[in-house]
């Protein structure tokens, strides 16, 4: 089954390390069906999205200078080294620190200037946000263990588990991941 498979209704992601950015994606069976994985010797912070078999989909970097969290997504490239076309843009709002607000910009026309949007708002301390298409939310993402963030220490907090729930099926897969993907390392990037 393909990451992209617009039969999921339900993704598992569970990231591994101190919020390192790497970890694997399940379906709503327990079955691995991705992985995302973040070069550490990046300081803008690129954290790509395979499929189960290594096939890069989609490549997440942090834009460098940039007043607010700022993150480009781009398509995969045959050469691993290299970003493909960039095709969307995510901002952070600057009042967004007790309820997180992030949007991001997509389908850019001939003048590279985008066309949609896709709007995100957190509840308290960002543990789970409703992504909204045009009035209409298509996506919702909770934090599972958020409860233990409350009870013990961050050195103990080693990993974090996401469910995300696609509510419209026919949205695009590829851009809706990455923004949520845009989300969770937003959710770890210090200012």
């Amino acid at each position: 089954m393909s990451l992209l498979d617009s039969s999921i209704e339900y993704y598992l992601l569970k990231e591994k390390g101190w919020d390192l950015g790497y970890g694997k994606i399940f379906d709503s069976d327990g079955n691995v069906i991705g992985k995302m994985s973040r070069r550490l010797r990046n300081i803008r912070g690129l954290t790509k999205l395979t499929e189960a078999n290594g096939t890069c989909i989609l490549k997440i970097q942090r834009k460098f200078l940039s007043p607010r969290i700022t993150y480009d997504i781009f398509e995969s490239h045959e050469d691993d080294s290299k970003h493909g076309k960039q095709f969307a843009r995510c901002y952070r709002a600057f009042t967004s620190i007790i309820r997180p607000k992030m949007w991001l910009n997509y389908d850019p026309d001939n003048n590279n200037k985008p066309t949609k949007r896709l709007d995100a708002q957190g509840s308290f301390a960002g543990w789970n946000f409703k992504v909204v298409y045009e009035g209409k939310e298509i996506a919702e993402v909770k934090k599972l263990d958020r409860f233990r963030d409350l009870i013990s220490p961050k050195i103990l907090d080693i990993a974090d588990t996401h469910a995300i729930h696609i509510l419209d099926k026919d949205f695009d897969r590829k851009i809706l991941l990455g923004f949520i993907m845009c989300i969770e390392r937003s959710l770890n990037t210090k200012k």
